[in-house]
C-alpha cells in the first residue's frame, strides 16, 4: 500500500474560474466500501491505498488537485506535528462558597402615601459557608 498526499489547489485558479475555491469530493473503495471524502480549498487529506482511484485521475488531470507520493517517515512527521499539545490540568482550590438568600419580612410601614399598611417588603441577605 502506498500513502498519497492529496491537496485541493482550487484557491489559486482564477477568480472567475468556475470551480474557484470549491469543496471537492474524492470516492474510493476501502474493504468492499465506497467512501467519500470531502477537501476543502488548500486542505491536504492523506490516502493509503494500492493505487489512486479514478476520481483522484479525473481531478488531478483538470488541475483542481496535486498528488504526491510520500513515504512513512514523512507520514509520522507530519502526523505528530498535527497532533495538538494537551494542556496541563489546573486544580482549583475549595473557597467558601457565598449564597445570596431573599428573606420576605413583613412590615407595618407604608411604601408610599397611597398605598395601604401591611404590604410585604423583599430583604436580601448574603451568608457565607
Amino acid at each position: 500500500m502506498s500513502t498519497y498526499k492529496i491537496t485541493n489547489i482550487t484557491n489559486l485558479a482564477g477568480k472567475r474560474d468556475f470551480k474557484f475555491n470549491t469543496e471537492l469530493s474524492i470516492d474510493f473503495v476501502d474493504n468492499m466500501v465506497k467512501k467519500t471524502i470531502k477537501v476543502k480549498p488548500n486542505d491536504s487529506v492523506f490516502l493509503s491505498v494500492k493505487s489512486l482511484p479514478l476520481s483522484v485521475h479525473r481531478l488531478r488531470v483538470k488541475g483542481l488537485i496535486t498528488v504526491s507520493e510520500i513515504g512513512e517517515t514523512e507520514l509520522a512527521k507530519t502526523i505528530s506535528a498535527n497532533k495538538p499539545v494537551q494542556k496541563p490540568k489546573i486544580l482549583k482550590s475549595s473557597k467558601p462558597k457565598s449564597i445570596k438568600v431573599e428573606e420576605v419580612v413583613k412590615t407595618d410601614e407604608p411604601e408610599d402615601s397611597t398605598k395601604a399598611y401591611g404590604k410585604k417588603k423583599a430583604v436580601k441577605k448574603e451568608v457565607v459557608e
